[in-house]
C-alpha cells in the first residue's frame, strides 16, 4: 500500500506523464543513467552503435530536464527542511576520545562549516590549485614591446 502511495505522488510531481513516469522508473532501475533508461523505453536503439547512443543520450537527457528534481526530493523527505537539519547536525559533531570524552569533532565540523559557508556567499569553491599570476604590462604595452625590439633587431630569419 506504501509503494502505491509513492507512486501516486510521484505521478502527480511528474505531472500526471505517463511517459516521465516510467522514464523516471527506468532511469532509477539503470543506476541514474538516463541513456539507458531512454534505451530500455526503447529497444529499437541498440547502445552499441554509436548512433543509436547518440539519440538516446540527447533524447535521454531532454526527458530527464523535465524531471524536477526538486520536488522529487521533497517527496522523498529530502527537501531543503532536512538539508539545514542535517547541515546544523553537521556544525555540532562530536567525537569520543580513549577515555570517553565527549569533544568536537572538529574535522567533521569543517566540511559543514565549508558547505554554509558557500551557501552564504562567504566563501568560494576550492579549485585545489593555486596559480600564481604576475601581468606587469597590458597586451598593448608588451606586443609595442614586441615591435620595438623588431625595429632594433630586424625580423629574425632563425629559429632558436
Amino acid at each position: 500500500m506504501q509503494d502505491e502511495v509513492k507512486v501516486k505522488e510521484l505521478a502527480k510531481v511528474l505531472n500526471n506523464d505517463p511517459e516521465l513516469l516510467l522514464f523516471f522508473s527506468e532511469w532509477w532501475k539503470a543506476g541514474r543513467n538516463s541513456t539507458r533508461a531512454y534505451q530500455a523505453l526503447h529497444p529499437e536503439y541498440n547502445l552499441e552503435d554509436p548512433n543509436d547512443y547518440a539519440v538516446c543520450a540527447t533524447l535521454g537527457s531532454r526527458l530527464f530536464k523535465k524531471v524536477d528534481i526538486f520536488a522529487v526530493l521533497t517527496m522523498y523527505g529530502l527537501g531543503p527542511e532536512r538539508y539545514f537539519k542535517e547541515l546544523a547536525e553537521g556544525l555540532e559533531a562530536v567525537k569520543s576520545d580513549m577515555t570517553g570524552q565527549i569533544l568536537p569533532d572538529h574535522t567533521a565540523r569543517k566540511a559543514y562549516h565549508d558547505k554554509l559557508g558557500k551557501l552564504l556567499g562567504l566563501e568560494k569553491g576550492d579549485s585545489g590549485v593555486n596559480v600564481q599570476v604576475n601581468n606587469f604590462m597590458s597586451l598593448n604595452d608588451f606586443f609595442s614591446r614586441i615591435d620595438k625590439r623588431v625595429a632594433e633587431d630586424g625580423p629574425s630569419t632563425t629559429i632558436s
